[in-house]
């Protein structure tokens, strides 16, 4: 007993209770099923646990609740509608069931809102539950089983939310503040660290840190809008504050490549020197107080070049090191206006956030989609046809289930060993069902004891759930317990009925694992290469629009942070992190020369049409080795050379031309596309709750 936690002891405490209060009112308002309604209570507990290996944030529970009560009630008209037109005809229904059932799994692996996925998921197999529930007891009782499976699911749903909130809740985003402090302190170190000239190898491990920091502000943004009602108003700023975090990182990484192309100038480190003194006071204020005092900053003073001959090479380089100086400062600004927003929602600066909520975009793994799509439809049309055609009365269960774990791990890396748990705690579940059923439910009377009863399985399921190892069995024997029993009728005596649902389960998950089995996930390398395709596609459509057609960058920063997210969150390493980087300024460093189309005359048509040439041999490629990049690289070398001496042109725009050249030097996204993911990958779940993890 000392050996577990208190948290878990926490979590069954409130998981119980929520059963007992279930089961008491759905049994005081006499619904035809109480065993939905603790079902309802075990899913949206438990199933949050096995991704943070104990009591989840109450915004988690909030949001699952939410998203639970409308994929329900969607899933519920879904499941209406199928029966009312295909009610007579079982293979009519098979094909319409199992294209619902395929459309809604297309749908989630596409969808990146964790809840809206979630309503996605939740209306795929509600549907299946209320129409093949009708099916085996009775299509006449359709309106009664899909109002009963609503109500009863709402009712847990209420229930187990209400003890998560009385009973010790945690809030998650109450840490969002000191995580953004650490975060903006970081990153200003990061840049006096750029500046002093810090060696590669701890500026790589700093940047890992900082990264850290990243990944810990984008778990608990999301915690915001659900736990803390003052902060709702800035939970689009936050959203924004998302993009320009990993914009922050990019910014980081291109004022480290610009200091160094600055240091090969013979007059180079003086100039450096420079700049550092320059914004060394500013980066080290932010640093030391990150939430420190709003007033109004001084900004980088323009440089000086007094009376002094400096080579245009020099002039171009400390232009384009003052120009990234400044960006990182107005984002490490930024996010300390929204720190002074989290800290004082009333403060005067508040209304100068973002209002308007990040741009939304789904994930492009169209092609995984379809797959998945395709597996759990054959997989319920050939079960279907066994069960239609060998006349097995309880064969429903079976299609029930296959619907219901099909559909919850959609997104793992690796459902096959989340199934094949599943199938041990569904064996687990129908053996001790049957000993509830038969042996300890015809001696108790009342009540009490039948909560008492109750309350024997839940806590060993609670208990299983937080560890890796066991989670599928605590679920799953949960999911099977709470659809074998019927405790309306608890002391009728019918074993050969329960014996039916018991193999039916048993063979529903079986046929769960086959078809993970036989349709495996893609690899983490492989969700790069498709990540990567996306991302030169994508490079292609900015170097060749027309420049009216071209995003505003809050837009292009957010399918950014979308895509390079997910390569940065696939990709693991320091040197793959850094990579993924890259490619994020090499989009900017191209969106920027589009935009300062009117600066480049007389090059313009010749600049445009050499972009557009570099986006379409990208895109047209598969992969990218250094001999590619060092053409591009060689070919932006000498457009430099030629704008050097070009006294009309900006310099900002020679400095960009310039720093899209050491970019393609370094062959961004070359290793990405070469080189497996690293195992930790295979570990996570990136569709699952992003605070999840």
């Amino acid at each position: 007993m000392s050996r577990i936690p208190l948290d878990h002891w926490l979590l069954v405490l409130r998981t119980v209770l929520a059963a007992w209060l279930a089961l008491f009112l759905s049994m005081r308002l006499n619904l035809s099923q109480p065993a939905w309604a603790v079902l309802a209570v075990m899913i949206v507990t438990l199933q949050p646990v096995m991704f943070t290996g104990g009591t989840p944030p109450i915004g988690i529970i909030i949001g699952r609740s939410i998203a639970r009560l409308f994929g329900t009630l969607f899933g519920a008209i879904a499941g209406l509608v199928l029966i009312v037109l295909c009610a007579q005809q079982p293979m009519l229904y098979l094909l319409f069931g199992g294209a619902w059932l395929a459309l809604c799994m297309y749908l989630v692996i596409l969808e990146q809102d964790a809840y809206l996925s979630y309503v996605v998921m939740l209306s795929g197999y509600t549907a299946t539950l209320v129409s093949l529930t009708a099916i085996g007891t009775g299509v006449e009782g359709v309106w009664t089983t899909a109002l009963a499976r609503f109500t009863e699911t709402s009712l847990g749903i209420g229930c187990g939310l209400l003890m998560h909130i009385l009973i010790a809740p945690r809030f998650g985003s109450h840490g969002l503040p000191g995580v953004l402090s650490r975060l903006i302190a970081d990153a200003a170190g990061e840049a006096l660290a750029v500046l002093d000239g810090t060696p590669q190898g701890t500026l790589d491990a700093r940047f890992k840190a900082l990264h850290g920091h990243y990944q810990r502000f984008e778990s608990l943004r999301g915690l915001a809008r659900l736990e803390a009602r003052r902060w709702r108003h800035v939970v689009p700023a936050l959203d924004r504050f998302a993009s320009d975090a990993l914009a922050l990182l990019t910014g980081l990484r291109e004022l480290e490549e610009a200091c160094a192309y600055l240091r090969a100038c013979p007059d180079g480190p003086r100039w450096l020197a420079r700049l550092h003194d320059d914004a060394r006071p500013l980066l080290r204020e932010l640093q030391r107080h990150p939430g420190g005092d709003d007033a109004p900053a001084a900004a980088l003073p323009e440089l000086d070049w007094g009376d002094e001959r400096v080579s245009p090479r020099t002039r171009v380089r400390a232009t384009l090191v003052r120009q990234r100086l400044g960006e990182v400062l107005t984002l490490l600004r930024h996010g300390r206006h929204l720190h002074h927003a989290l800290e004082d929602p009333q403060h005067p600066r508040v209304d100068a956030l973002p209002r308007q909520p990040r741009a939304r975009t789904t994930d492009n793994e169209h092609g995984v989609a379809r797959y998945n799509a395709l597996r759990v439809f054959v997989a319920f049309e050939l079960l279907g046809q066994f069960w239609i055609h060998s006349g097995w009365h309880s064969g429903y269960l079976a299609q029930m289930l296959l619907g219901v774990f099909s559909m919850l791990f959609a997104k793992a890396p690796n459902p096959t060993a989340v199934v094949w748990q599943f199938l041990w705690g569904t064996i687990s579940a129908v053996l001790l069902g049957g000993v509830l059923l038969f042996l300890v439910l015809p001696l108790i009377n009342g009540f009490f004891l039948l909560a008492l009863a109750l309350a024997v399985p839940i806590a060993i399921g609670t208990l299983l759930t937080p560890y890796p190892r066991w989670a599928g069995m605590g679920l799953s024997g949960a999911v099977t317990m709470m659809t074998l029993l019927n405790l309306h009728t608890t002391y009728s005596y019918t074993p050969q009925t329960y014996i039916n649902g018991g193999l039916a389960a048993v063979i529903g998950t079986l046929a769960a694992m086959l078809t993970y089995s036989l349709f495996r996930q893609p690899s983490p390398a492989e969700r790069i290469d498709t990540l990567m395709a996306a991302f030169w596609r994508g490079l292609w459509r900015l170097t060749r629009n027309p420049v009216s057609a071209l995003p505003e960058r809050p837009w292009l920063e957010s399918r950014l942070y979308d895509r390079l997210g997910r390569l940065v969150a696939l990709g693991g390493s320091e040197e793959r992190l850094r990579e993924a980087l890259d490619l994020h300024a090499l989009a900017m460093c191209s969106w920027r020369l589009r935009r300062m189309r009117d600066d480049l005359a007389p090059f313009r048509a010749e600049i445009e049409t050499w972009l557009e040439h570099i986006g379409r041999q990208a895109a047209a490629r598969n992969r990218h080795d250094d001999a590619f990049w060092r053409r591009q690289a060689e070919q932006a070398e000498q457009w430099v050379a030629r704008l050097y001496h070009q006294t009309r042109l900006p310099l900002a725009v020679i400095g960009e031309m310039g720093m899209l050249a050491h970019l393609m030097r370094s062959a961004p996204g070359a290793r990405l596309e070469t080189a497996d993911a690293p195992a930790a990958a295979d570990r996570a779940a990136p569709g699952d709750l992003p605070h999840a993890r």
